[in-house]
Parts: C-alpha cells; sequence; structure tokens
C-alpha cells in the first residue's frame, strides 16, 4: 500500500461514537457499472454521494461503537487497497460534520453549530442571489398541493404518457407541412410591438404548467416537493419549483422523466395551440394560440433543453451519461489539474471518476462556463438597450460573479490554503506569467481584424434603364440581349394626361401670342407685360415637351440589354424613376454596400484588402476595390435585399412597406469588381469582407465599450 495506514490525530477522535442523524436516508445507485450510495438529507433537502467504501462505514456507525471498534471490524479480514485508512475515516466524519449528517456521544459546541448554521445560510443564500439573471425567491411548501393534484388526477401514470403520446406525435407529423405558413405569422405578428403585452402575459402562465409537470413527475415516483417561489429571469416573475429530490430516485430513467417532465408539459401545450391555429379563422384568438405555441415549443428546446446551463437539460444529460453532479465535479477535476500541473502540487488527491467521467469533465467545464458568460451578458447588452444603467448593472453583477469572485476565491486559497504552503515562488512566477500573457494577448499581440458586410451587386448608375417620366409601355423599341448603342430608344411610354397637358399649355399660347399681337399696335406697356406672360408660358411648354420627350427610354451608355420577363411589359404602368432593365457593359461592375456607424472610420481609413463572396458559389472569392463614400450618414437603403425584411443584417423601419428606411443610420460604400463578375446576378446580395490593419484585441474592446457608454448618454 501506497497510502499510510495510520494518522497521528487518531487518538483524538478514536474514541467518538458516530451515527447518522434521524433525518438522513440512503439509497443505493448505480453509475457505470459501480456501486454508490446518496445519502438524502431530508431536512436541508440536500445530497451527498458515497462510494461502497464509505458506505461500509455508514452501516458501523450505530451509535453504541466507537470509531476505533469500526477501524477494528474493518482490518479484522486483512489490510488491501478497498480497506479505508484511519486518514480516511477522519476525511469521511469532516464530511459528515460539514454536512450535518452525523451526531457524536459528546455535548455539542453551540458557538460551532451556529456558526455551521450560519455558513448553511450563506451558502444557500448566494445559491439563490449568484446568479444574476435567475434569483430565487422561495413562496411555500407546495407537497400537499401536488398530493392532492395527483390524487386528482387518479395516479393514472400510463393514461398520462398514452395521452400526451396520442396528441404530440400527430403535431409534429403536421409540422413541415404548415412550416410556411407558422414562418409567415411569425413574421407578421411576433415581432408587432402589441403582441409583446400578450407574450409577457401568457409566458409566467406556460411556465407555471412546466412547473407544474416537473412535480407531477416527483409525485408520481414518491418524491417530495417542499419549495416552490418565483424566480427573476432576466428580472422578470416565472414561477419555480424544487424537484431536486429526484436525485434519491435509484432508476436513472425516472430521474431523466422528472428533469423532462416540464419540456414534455410544455410540447403537450405546444400541440393543443398548434390545432387550435390550424382550425380558428385569423383573429384575437387565433393569434394567441399562435403566440402560446411558439412559446411552450420553442423556447423550451431552445432554453431549457441546453444542458450547458443548470436548467432541465443539464439535469436530463446528467442522469442518461450517468455522471451525478456534473458541473461539480468537472471544477473540482479542473482545479485538481491547476493545482497539480501550474502550481506544482504533488500532495493533491484526483478527485474520484472513471476514465469515461474525465471525458466528459475536460469539455463541460470550460464549454458551460464560456456559455453561460456569453448568455450573461447577451442578456446585458439587451436590457441595456431599454433600461442602460440596469443592463450595466446586471453586467457587472454577472463579471462579479463569474470573475471577480473566483479570482478573489483563488487568490485567496493561493494564500492561506496548506498545499500551497511551500509553493511560494512557483505561485508568484505562475501569476507573473498570467499576467504578462494576458496583457501580451490583450494590448501587444496584433490579432487579424476585418469588417464583415453584406452588399448588393449593382451596375453603373447609367447603365440602369429608370423610367424617367410616370406612363404606360406602349412598345419595345429593342429585344432583351441586344447590342444598344449610347442614346438607342429601348421602350416608348405614352402618357395621356401629359398629352393633354401639352396641347392645353400650346393653346394658352397660342392665345397668348394673339393677344400680344393684338397689344402691340394699341398699348407698348400692355403688349409688354403680355409679352411676359408669353415668356414664363413657353418655359412651361418647354418643360412639358422636355418630360415627353423622355417618354421615349434610351441607353444611358452601350451595352446588351437585360429585361426580366419582356412580354408582360406593353401596357405597363411605371413610376418615374422605376427601373425597368439594365445594360451589361464592358465598365466594372460595383456592389454597394453600407456599415454601421461603429465601423464606418475603419472601413473608411483602413480598408487594406477587400473581397466579395457570391452566396451562389461561396467557395470563389472576387477582389474589390473601395470605390466612393458617401460623405454623410444615410437611412434609405440602396436595396431592399440589405434590410432585415429582405434576408439582410440592417434592422428596418416596420412601417416601411419597401423595407429600405433603416432604424438607426448608416454609411454606403461602392466597391469596383472585375469585369469578368457574372452579370446575370445583378441585383443579387453578395457578402463583403474588408481586411483592415491587426490590432490587439482589447483596444477593440475597449473602443467598443466606450462607444456603447457615448451611445447611451449621446455625448
Amino acid at each position: 500500500m501506497s497510502r499510510p495506514l495510520q494518522a497521528e490525530a487518531w487518538y483524538r477522535i478514536a474514541g467518538l461514537r458516530p451515527r447518522l442523524r434521524a433525518h438522513a436516508r440512503l439509497h443505493r445507485h448505480e453509475y457505470r457499472g459501480q456501486v454508490w450510495y446518496v445519502v438524502e438529507e431530508r431536512v436541508g433537502g440536500r445530497h451527498h454521494r458515497f462510494n461502497l467504501q464509505a458506505w461500509r462505514v455508514l452501516q458501523l456507525m450505530d451509535g453504541n461503537r466507537t470509531l476505533e471498534e469500526i477501524w477494528t471490524l474493518l482490518t479484522a479480514e486483512g489490510v488491501t487497497d478497498e480497506t479505508p485508512t484511519q486518514p480516511d475515516l477522519i476525511r469521511l466524519l469532516g464530511t459528515l460534520h460539514t454536512a450535518d449528517l452525523v451526531e457524536v456521544d459528546i455535548t455539542p459546541d453551540v458557538a460551532e453549530l451556529l456558526e455551521r448554521r450560519g455558513r448553511q445560510m450563506r451558502r444557500r443564500w448566494f445559491q439563490r442571489v449568484g446568479n444574476p439573471i435567475a434569483l430565487r425567491i422561495p413562496v411555500f411548501d407546495p407537497d400537499a398541493l401536488l398530493d392532492r393534484i395527483w390524487l386528482a388526477c387518479g395516479r393514472r401514470g400510463r393514461t398520462i404518457v398514452a395521452l400526451w403520446l396520442a396528441v404530440v406525435i400527430p403535431a409534429i407529423a403536421l409540422l413541415p407541412s404548415q412550416w410556411n405558413g407558422l414562418t409567415a405569422t411569425s413574421t407578421d405578428q411576433l415581432l408587432a410591438a402589441g403582441n409583446l403585452v400578450t407574450l409577457a402575459l401568457l409566458f409566467p402562465l406556460v411556465k407555471l404548467l412546466h412547473e407544474l409537470g416537473h412535480g407531477l413527475a416527483c409525485k408520481a415516483f414518491g418524491v417530495e416537493v417542499r419549495e416552490t417561489g418565483v424566480m427573476l429571469l432576466v428580472l422578470y416573475p416565472v414561477p419555480y419549483v424544487d424537484a431536486s429530490g429526484s436525485v434519491a430516485l435509484a432508476n436513472k430513467w425516472q430521474r431523466a422523466l422528472v428533469g423532462a417532465a416540464g419540456m414534455l408539459t410544455e410540447l403537450f401545450i405546444a400541440a393543443i395551440a398548434f390545432y387550435l391555429w390550424l382550425l380558428l379563422e385569423p383573429g384575437v384568438v387565433r393569434g394567441i394560440a399562435f403566440d402560446v405555441a411558439v412559446l411552450a415549443g420553442l423556447t423550451t428546446l431552445v432554453f431549457n433543453a441546453n444542458p450547458l446551463l443548470r436548467f432541465d437539460g443539464y439535469f436530463i444529460l446528467s442522469d442518461l451519461i450517468e455522471v451525478p453532479g456534473l458541473a461539480q465535479r468537472a471544477n473540482r477535476l479542473w482545479q485538481y489539474l491547476t493545482e497539480r500541473y501550474v502550481f506544482g502540487v504533488r500532495r493533491t488527491e484526483p478527485p474520484q471518476a472513471t476514465p469515461g467521467e474525465r471525458r466528459w469533465f475536460l469539455g463541460y467545464a470550460p464549454l458551460s462556463y464560456a456559455y453561460r458568460l456569453f448568455i450573461a451578458f447577451t442578456i446585458a447588452f439587451f436590457v441595456a438597450g431599454q433600461f442602460f444603467v440596469l443592463g450595466v448593472l446586471i453586467a457587472l453583477w454577472a463579471f462579479v460573479q463569474a470573475v471577480v469572485w473566483p479570482v478573489v476565491k483563488g487568490m485567496k486559497a493561493l494564500v492561506s490554503a496548506p498545499q500551497f504552503a511551500d509553493r511560494g515562488p512557483r505561485i508568484r512566477a505562475v501569476l507573473a506569467t498570467g499576467a504578462a500573457l494576458v496583457a501580451l494577448l490583450l494590448f501587444v499581440l496584433p490579432l487579424p481584424y476585418h469588417t464583415l458586410s453584406t452588399g448588393v451587386l449593382w451596375v453603373p448608375e447609367r447603365a440602369i434603364v429608370r423610367a424617367q417620366s410616370n406612363g404606360f409601355i406602349r412598345e419595345l423599341r429593342a429585344r432583351p440581349d441586344t447590342l444598344l448603342a449610347e442614346g438607342d430608344p429601348v421602350l416608348e411610354m405614352v402618357a395621356p394626361e401629359l398629352a393633354a397637358r401639352v396641347a392645353v399649355q400650346r393653346a394658352k399660347l397660342e392665345e397668348l401670342q394673339a393677344q400680344y399681337d393684338a397689344a402691340w399696335g394699341t398699348s407698348q406697356a400692355k403688349a409688354q407685360q403680355i409679352g411676359q406672360q408669353v415668356g414664363r408660358e413657353q418655359a412651361a411648354l418647354a418643360r412639358l415637351e422636355n418630360e415627353a420627350s423622355r417618354l421615349t427610354l434610351r441607353a444611358g451608355m452601350a451595352g446588351r440589354l437585360l429585361l426580366d420577363r419582356p412580354d408582360d411589359l406593353p401596357g405597363r404602368y411605371l413610376k418615374q424613376g422605376e427601373v425597368v432593365g439594365y445594360l451589361r457593359v464592358d465598365a466594372s461592375t460595383l456592389v454597394r454596400l453600407v456599415v454601421t456607424q461603429a465601423e464606418v472610420d475603419r472601413v473608411r481609413l483602413d480598408a487594406r484588402e477587400v473581397e466579395v463572396r457570391f452566396p451562389q458559389d461561396t467557395s470563389r472569392r472576387w477582389p474589390a476595390t473601395l470605390a466612393r463614400a458617401t460623405p454623410a450618414a444615410i437611412r434609405e437603403l440602396p436595396s431592399a435585399v440589405l434590410g432585415a425584411q429582405g434576408g439582410g443584417p440592417v434592422v428596418t423601419d416596420p412601417r416601411d412597406e419597401k423595407g429600405v428606411t433603416a432604424v438607426e443610420s448608416v454609411f454606403e460604400f461602392e466597391l469596383s469588381l472585375a469585369e469578368e463578375v457574372p452579370h446575370e446576378l445583378l441585383g443579387s446580395k453578395v457578402h463583403v469582407r474588408i481586411e483592415h490593419s491587426p490590432e490587439p484585441v482589447g483596444f477593440r474592446l475597449w473602443r467598443a465599450l466606450r462607444r456603447s457608454f457615448l451611445s447611451q448618454f449621446r455625448t
């Protein structure tokens, strides 16, 4: 044996007669082929897992045997690697004492009991408020109420399962055929301002049924539920129940079913709402059914089923892969690796885990930590967009809880923990190296920097065939794919109203000319007045005739004509400025793109390389050069494909039916492409990547944070 069998401090506790407290219950579990025992603390609602060797000790703790007698019984048949040593018994007794699971035959230290109780209360309080986006406030004990509800359901678990399958499975089968209608409705309804109030009222009701599903699943397997309350999810109140008692269930499928019961309940509600949406006529009730279907179906799959957050998906994953305490044990493994291989502590023992469990631990801890940070700061920025001060407080809270507090705890351990007592030089070297690396990565090491944007493939303005006046198309003067010279006619338009105005203006001018001739021989002053009127009317007639001449659309430059559905053009009414077709010209094709105010300076001053990709062929890159920049901010986009309604990145005003009015000001740029770029893709969306000079990421973060504050305070 490599472990010491005896301990120097054994004499201090050898005479104690420990026994488990009356409220502790033992449950036999099996994880990955190994037998474990879960001790349930029924008063505090906590659960502790012990291996088979610890269970042998717990079985002997009856309050009559001393620890010396217990150890004698354990070593009576010989000492093996499976035999607990005296240090093992000391650690086990300390764990049981800390968890308030053991009592001994001595007068308790009242001061120590009060201090331990205070630590437990602080730990439970921190668990409730430690997550800034999900604060828990307990309200009452729902166990008796859930018993009555389960009794009213007739305790018919199989009937409930059959009903769920009969309702949900057909809804899933119908969903693909109705997907287009659902997505079209979401665009029209979900983003409407008035619908947000409806969603806010429906969400707590849906979550109430979700938590009721957890509670009834616990009752189905005989588990007590002792706490329910309100959770402030991003400061929005939603109900919750504490179903942690299901940890004591020996069957992993039962534990997983308790964890999934809330999501299954929401899917059942979503299926019923989906049927109502199919059957009802458009109106308020059908809109509510759609909202419920989205809340109960989409949100539960996106958030509750995600195992990287401590919601239902995490507990389901932990049960199905048979790794209890996945998050805590993963953190402990990374703590051990840090102590052993970073700070060089050789006396640290690795946490007990199988090779399969260690693989889960190595991946889960960093992924979960990064995702929690991402979610916390994403929500903080979202809240800051509406309530700036509140969003900043949430962000600071998340940063302190996820970054500052672990660093403070780690520094405290490095100073006071006994395993680090002789590692002072190594610790100082590691901390100094770590700080230098962080500073190097943030503020010294230049990293690639680029701007991604979306543009629209365009041609020179003179190559666009636009209606120069309002009118109806009478005939085409040129067929598609015809090679035209500059000034060649493309089509003829007629405008009856314009023709009538020209005729009226000519008649008016003739009348004034006759009056002028008659007055010339009688009154020079009157003739002079009429002559001024004649000049004005001649100018008006010239404008009308010029407008009439523009009814013939002509090519602005030499090129091959491109028209869409030319046979449908005759008889069509065109408004002034409306695009009829394009000319495929030898000149370079253009890309018109817009960038936000945060990116405009970098694009304008430091565009080292520009490339364009087409959605039709993302594997090929087309080089481009920056040709022109709009000197002032604009609100009207060059094309609807750049707006949110056209699938682009720019948020547009929902009141604009054309979808070209941006909510925030943007800046327009023009890129020049090579002549061999396919012209048949004119008007299509393109992806633009603009390379800038490499820059450390710390300066970018500081600039983004400063810009956010300045924009909020309008300075």
